[in-house]
């Protein structure tokens, strides 16, 4: 995991728990972003790529759970760590159902917050690696389900099989003995029925141009998926 490229934003008006926090963070990698105001947060989000915010509750100018309301608003993704003085359950539960993805009660042990911070990427981490996305085509491994243009279409078992292994294998041309072997076994289709199938996917993805031009040819050697914008 990569930490050099993630970009963390402390709300926070305790200039001393802010400054605390920012240090630490910066040791670890991070790239950190302080303000102590609830608009200044929500500012900074719209105008800037934040990948994770600490979120103090209790600041200055409005309630921290506007500045959830509010990047929840335009932004479903972000991790949220509320750390707040606040400890009754009711604004545990109000922040979590706004939007938070993590409470924390101060005062605020940083070795704790260093491990769920960390927690958060991964399971972002691990939710990318399930979707594929490429140009207008969508793959769910989890749901294995396939949209084109963001409606699902459907495929048959070999289909998604295929088409699975070449977005697994993007840019990288894929023989054909490979694609058989990967998808039927070595004693499964010829080049004619691996061609059959590859037909019926061109078919069903190819609903603009960008979508006509995923799946290439090789002639001879077999087929890729290419990376499309």
């Amino acid at each position: 995991m990569d930490l050099s490229k993630k970009n963390i934003l402390i709300v926070e008006d305790d200039k001393s728990l802010q400054n605390q926090m920012k240090t630490v963070l910066k040791e670890q990698g991070f790239k950190v972003f302080c303000v102590g105001y609830a608009q200044d947060a929500i500012d900074f989000c719209i105008k800037s790529v934040v990948d994770l915010i600490i979120l103090d509750l209790g600041l200055p100018d409005k309630n921290g759970m506007v500045v959830i309301e509010q990047v929840r608003s335009f932004n479903d993704d972000i991790p949220i760590i509320v750390c707040s003085s606040r400890s009754n359950i009711e604004n545990k539960v109000m922040a979590f159902e706004t939007g938070a993805n993590d409470y924390m009660v101060k005062p605020i042990n940083m070795y704790e917050l260093l491990v769920r911070i960390k927690n958060q990427f991964r399971y972002l981490a691990k939710e990318e690696r399930n979707l594929f996305k490429n140009g207008n085509l969508t793959i769910d491994f989890d749901a294995k389900t396939i949209f084109v243009n963001g409606i699902e279409v459907r495929f048959t078992n070999f289909e998604y099989k295929i088409i699975c292994l070449l977005a697994q294998n993007l840019e990288k041309t894929l023989t054909h003995d490979y694609i058989i072997s990967h998808v039927w076994g070595p004693n499964g289709q010829d080049q004619n029925g691996l061609r059959v199938f590859m037909a019926g996917i061109r078919k069903k993805i190819s609903k603009d141009d960008r979508s006509s031009r995923i799946i290439r040819t090789d002639i001879g050697v077999g087929y890729r998926m290419q990376s499309v914008k």
